[in-house]
Parts: structure tokens; sequence; C-alpha cells
């Protein structure tokens, strides 16, 4: 599989959740660290609002099983992205991307303000393999499983 992979209904899933105009009423804002907010979902899909302060990050991660996709809502974000080799991608407000289960990726905000995004996952969002990235290559190091710390 690649990141290329089109999981349309997903995306349309989450760009008809975007649309909501309250949707940015409901995020917790926090300072320094990134907060996230698990909007009720249905059917198999999951759909988080995450904030991102000024220089928060994921660090690297996938998303087990599931694909994913994702809309900035406000401010901008980077995506660093692994298949073999580093790939980069600004995403600023209304900007997606979509990918497939095997997509390893790290997201910031690299900016000096705050963002706001809509993420969605298929199947429901289990389990994350957390990587280190070594420059020429990315390590697994370990998996964080929902409910321990997300």
């Amino acid at each position: 599989m690649s990141d290329l992979t089109v999981t349309l209904p997903l995306l349309e899933t989450l760009r008809a959740q975007a649309r909501d105009p309250g949707l940015l009423d409901l995020v917790q804002r926090h300072p320094t660290e990134r907060s996230w907010l698990q909007l009720p979902s249905h059917d198999d899909v999951t759909m988080w609002l995450i904030a991102w302060p000024a220089g928060s990050s994921t660090d690297w991660h996938d998303h087990g099983p599931a694909s994913g996709a994702f809309v900035v809502l406000e401010g901008t974000l980077v995506e660093h992205s692994w298949l073999g080799a580093l790939r980069v991608c600004r995403l600023g407000v209304g900007d997606a991307r979509e990918f497939a289960p095997d997509h390893v990726h790290d997201v910031r905000n690299t900016s000096a303000r705050p963002a706001v995004s809509l993420h969605a996952y298929s199947p429901r969002l289990e389990a994350m393999t957390r990587y280190r990235f070594l420059g020429d290559r990315i390590e697994a190091i370990g998996v964080e499983r929902a409910g321990e710390g997300w």
C-alpha cells in the first residue's frame, strides 16, 4: 500500500464534519502541549479534534490497521512522512491529507501561532506504533494502545 491510497468515504466524512461552525469552540487549548478531544463517532470511524500550540509535534507514529485523514481548520501544520525517504508537506487552512494503514508520519506545528486540525480514522483507532527517525531509516520503538494516554 502507499499513502496515495484513496479513502474517499473517510475524507468525505471528515470534510462534512469540518464544516461544523461550532467545531473550534469545542477545542481545549493548552499553551505548551497538544490537546485533543474525541468526537462522537459512528460506524467504524473515530474522529479527533486536535489543538497544536506553537512548536508542538506528534513524533513519529503510524495508526495500526487504520487508514486516516486530517484537515487543517486553523493555522499551519507540516507533515513529515517516511516512505523509504523523507517527504515534507506543508498544510494550511482547508488542506487535507489522507493515508493508508502503513503510513508513518510526524505532524508538527512549526509556526509561532497555534493550529487546530480534525482527524478521522477507520477502522477505529486502537493502536499506534511509535518510531525513531534515524536520518536514513525509521525504527519502531513501541506500541501505544487506546486508553493509555489518549
